[in-house]
């Protein structure tokens, strides 16, 4: 991968020092690591070469090495965006985002990987975000560890819809603890000893007997809006774990995404809307 940057100094500076300004000192460590090329207007230089303002620089990172233990299996999957540097994908409902001992070869990754290998995009599988094997919508992967760890230092900004089954009737703003239930593998449940997690939603419609609801998330904790719905307002529709809905389908979809690209610094904004949207909006 080929990272540009346009250099701003108003005195010469060595590359190592400038990129210090720039990247994380744990993203540095690990390009240091690597056998990192750098090029100033089109010059191969070495990294104490001294750069000067307006000069190109060309960071060229070694090709990510893919994931052996995910077995590449072609099958489509829609995508809403994708760059050199990042892969944005629409997830379906009940399709599970990694390879698991229940679905080995029928994860995301699965067929993140075989796209890949068509493709000849030389990457592992890197999530930027992940969601529940029942929860449906948008995804975002990186094309190279670097971009991953640029990622993470990035002010995500992250909208789901979803359908409760009571009525909920006002807007609101849910701040609580969230911890794994002792009694069960994969459960959360709430604690009253610390705070960990915040939702801020606002009710869209209400129908005779559900709610539809755009809830931003401001923390990311595991089964976080499934958690807070059910414990202080109403279960999601389809909710099997949390719930005591019939419908076979969990009603809850991540439609919203947005961030500063990490590289080319532009804004992306990315939505989705699920299936049965029309039938509560």
């Amino acid at each position: 991968m080929i990272v540009k940057y346009i250099v701003e100094t108003t005195e010469k500076i060595m590359i190592k020092e400038y990129l210090e300004n720039l990247l994380p000192s744990a993203l540095l460590t690990s390009i240091n690591k690597q056998n990192v090329k750098y090029i100033v207007n089109d010059q191969l230089v070495h990294n104490y070469y001294l750069l000067d303002n307006n000069d190109e620089l060309q960071v060229i990172i070694p090709a990510d090495t893919p994931n052996e233990n995910i077995i590449p299996i072609n099958k489509d999957f829609k995508i809403l965006y994708e760059d050199s540097y990042l892969l944005i994908i629409d997830k379906i409902a009940n399709l599970a985002c990694i390879p698991t001992k229940k679905h080995y070869e029928s994860s995301l990754a699965n067929y993140v990987a075989a796209y890949y290998r068509k493709k000849g995009i030389a990457s592992g599988i890197h999530f930027v975000n992940r969601l529940d094997y029942a929860t449906s919508g948008i995804v975002v992967l990186a094309k190279n560890s670097y971009v991953t760890t640029l990622m993470k230092d990035a002010s995500l900004e992250k909208k789901y819809l979803l359908v409760t089954e009571d009525l909920v009737l006002n807007d609101g703003i849910i701040e609580c603890g969230i911890e794994k239930d002792e009694n069960s593998a994969i459960k959360r449940k709430v604690s009253n000893d610390f705070i960990n997690s915040k939702t801020i939603f606002r009710v869209l419609k209400n129908t005779k007997n559900h709610s539809l609801i755009e809830a931003l998330l401001v923390t990311g904790k595991t089964h976080q809006l499934r958690v807070h719905f059910s414990h202080f307002y109403s279960p999601i529709l389809g909710d099997k774990l949390y719930g005591n809905s019939a419908d076979n389908d969990l009603k809850l979809h991540s439609y919203y995404f947005a961030f500063t690209h990490p590289v080319t610094k532009k804004r992306i904004t990315i939505t989705s809307y699920p299936k049965w949207y029309d039938d509560f909006c």
